[in-house]
């Protein structure tokens, strides 16, 4: 489903390029490493594709980020305010201006599958994107956020 309609879009884009599928062993070592489960929307975007360069991140991408933001972020942030503001969110796509989107994670570590969100880098906030992973998509492509 993800992979047939990102290669709608990406058809004639000089940047993305959709990847092969994720293995599941790194899908649940991303999981494992973020803290959190992901919700089944991403689980099955990362069985169709490992990221695409451009709006998607590969479970790479996703640890490597996590990475960077537990190694800079408390040095700002209160524990409490690094929790709240940063590290319960699960991202996997980027807007290339520093904006990631995400999912939110609740304060009892279930995630929000309700919405994906757009967490914007300067001011620490999330505010929502799009009802899933698939009108992200489209929205985005379509230059709708």
């Amino acid at each position: 489903m993800y992979r047939e309609l990102i290669e709608n879009y990406i058809k004639d884009h000089k940047w993305a390029k959709l990847q092969r599928p994720c293995p599941e062993e790194e899908i649940s070592e991303t999981e494992k490493y973020v803290g959190f489960a992901f919700p089944s929307d991403l689980k099955n975007l990362l069985r169709e594709t490992d990221g695409d360069h451009w709006l998607l991140l590969s479970a790479k991408e996703i640890r490597e980020n996590v990475k960077r933001n537990r190694e800079i972020f408390p040095e700002y942030l209160e524990s409490e305010e690094f929790e709240e503001k940063i590290n319960r969110f699960i991202f996997f796509g980027t807007n290339g201006c520093g904006d990631y989107y995400c999912y939110k994670v609740l304060p009892d570590g279930r995630t929000d599958e309700s919405a994906v969100y757009i967490w914007e880098h300067e001011l620490f906030e999330a505010e929502k994107a799009a009802a899933d992973i698939k009108e992200l998509i489209i929205k985005y492509y379509n230059d709708e956020i």
